[in-house]
């Protein structure tokens, strides 16, 4: 080739990467304010990391403001971290179908759960699913569902009693989180797909809670971090099969080989389309060709994964809470004995005010899920209620974001701000009950918070997450008074928040506590 025409080659290649460059959507995310001490390989990822949840990210808001960028790990495009309320609202409500998971977060929840709801992508494809699902969990349901609930429910707790019965009346530094989980795993089977657990006494249930432990241990928290921090960069490692990655998805595997192939296997030939559950639902479709039996098997484990998982952690740092705040406990013992009888659905929703608040108060400090990652697939805006000051001196109500940019929602980091809530790291159910304020509610959300997400992907079992957890801790509180052991809790991200004993990590997630009869 001439040199003219290696000339010639280059400066049309150089023309067309200006051109590009003039054309591409311009992005403002570069300008923002970003807090020091990144490290040249983990960005500020593994400060995050390091520390207890949310607490990085409540650093760094004091020093930049609402919204601003961390440095990703291995040099990957700084992430925009979003805090600000309207910028949140607009994300969530108005363009989610916009913004996808990330690459860090999509392989995560496919191996915890499976690729059901929360997993799939695109407008089309959740709505489709979304229809099939939603009337199983509508608040019409869960009223028909209450006393299946119940009656679940209560199999365990007596249980609990005659375990209780057995041993003089009290129990000494029992992982409370053993209890809970038997309760929300026998309460979801029993009313969700038709399938008995028998109290979380049965062989399936004992697989699934051992799967569940052995997912969330510190080497496959750790392990997992690595990893996701890689995948930032290179995709294409979520398809080797690394071990100790591959452990994140046991529970997953061995709900998907064994009690999703039974749960179908019984019910196919006799299925009643009047019947409201979860499982009934799914089988229709597939019969009708709406649903392959993959995706019903991924439903399948996507809802007992999920369905037991948050509900489990959630009563276990409430009572853990309550050992540690004990006039709380009696001020709610007492409130569910002054009830007339047992409480009806709608009793739960709105007759039990300090109850509500404990929920509330529970979900606040210890969000299942505590951040949000997601990626912009086109060219957008977001708008703000605190504008920003970028680095050459502009002031912005809005952020610019191009195509493949990481938005990053610090849930638990927002619902713990001292400058919304006063006291953010304080267990105060008294503050959901008297007037609340402005700040608290800029927010929007369950409560004014994140933890089901907002807008068309919040979370779709919610109504009967908050039914089920009254349920349990109703029953809690009014036989067994619970106190503290004395330990101290770490808490870490392993697929959600987990509880870890402080210097006793190796022993996985757990709360212990000592449990008396009533």
């Amino acid at each position: 080739m001439e040199s003219y025409e290696v000339v010639s080659v280059l400066l049309v290649f150089l023309a067309t990467w200006a051109l590009k460059r003039f054309l591409a959507p311009k992005s403002s995310v570069s300008k923002l304010a970003t807090p020091p001490g990144a490290d040249l390989v983990w960005g500020h990822e593994k400060i995050v990391f390091d520390m207890q949840p949310g607490r990085a990210f409540r650093n760094w808001i004091e020093k930049c403001g609402l919204t601003f960028r961390i440095k990703a790990a291995f040099q990957a495009p700084d992430i925009l971290v979003l805090c600000d309320p309207v910028g949140i609202e607009y994300l969530l409500q108005k363009r989610i179908y916009d913004y996808h998971h990330s690459d860090v977060v999509r392989p995560r929840v496919a191996r915890f759960l499976g690729k059901g709801l929360g997993w799939v992508e695109g407008e089309d494809q959740h709505k489709r699913m979304k229809r099939l699902i939603s009337p199983t969990l509508s608040a019409e349901s869960i009223r028909a569902m209450s006393g299946d609930v119940r009656d679940a429910a209560s199999k365990v707790l007596n249980n609990l009693t005659r375990t209780l019965e057995s041993s003089d009346g009290c129990l000494q530094n029992i992982d409370i989180l053993h209890w809970t989980a038997k309760s929300a795993l026998n309460i979801v089977g029993h009313v969700a797909f038709l399938y008995e657990f028998d109290g979380g006494e049965s062989q399936d249930a004992k697989d699934i809670l051992k799967a569940r432990r052995q997912g969330v241990t510190p080497m496959a928290r750790y392990a997992g971090f690595m990893f996701l921090m890689l995948l930032r960069r290179f995709p294409i490692l979520n398809d080797l099969p690394i071990p100790t990655i591959q452990a994140q998805g046991i529970a997953k595997k061995t709900i998907q080989n064994g009690v999703a192939r039974e749960m179908v296997r019984r019910n196919r030939d006799f299925v009643d389309k009047d019947q409201r559950d979860l499982l009934t639902a799914l089988l229709v479709a597939s019969t009708e060709n709406r649903i392959s039996t993959e995706e019903v098997n991924e439903q399948i484990s996507t809802f007992v994964m999920a369905g037991h998982e948050a509900t489990t952690l959630t009563l276990g740092f409430t009572i853990w809470e309550l050992t540690r705040n004990i006039p709380a406990q009696e001020r709610l013992r007492e409130e569910l004995s002054r009830w007339p009888g047992e409480p009806t659905y709608d009793d739960y929703l709105t007759g039990l005010p300090y109850l509500d608040a404990i929920l509330k108060e529970t979900l606040r400090m210890y969000p299942g899920l505590t951040y949000m990652e997601r990626v912009a697939t086109k060219a957008d805006a977001i708008p703000l209620k605190d504008p920003v000051i970028l680095g050459d001196g502009q002031v912005k109500s809005f952020i610019e974001v191009s195509p493949g940019q990481t938005v990053l929602i610090p849930i638990i980091a927002i619902q713990r701000l001292d400058s919304v809530w006063k006291d953010g790291d304080t267990f105060r159910p008294e503050r959901w009950l008297g007037d609340r304020s402005p700040e608290e509610k800029l927010w929007a959300g369950y409560a004014n918070l994140l933890v089901f997400s907002n807008g068309p992907r919040t979370c779709i079992g919610f109504k009967l997450a908050i039914y089920v957890y009254k349920v349990v801790l109703s029953g809690l509180i009014s036989r067994f008074r619970f106190e503290p052991t004395g330990d101290e809790l770490s808490l870490g991200i392993a697929s959600s928040l987990q509880p870890w004993l402080n210097g006793q990590m190796e022993k996985g997630p757990q709360i212990p506590v000592h449990i008396h009869a009533l």
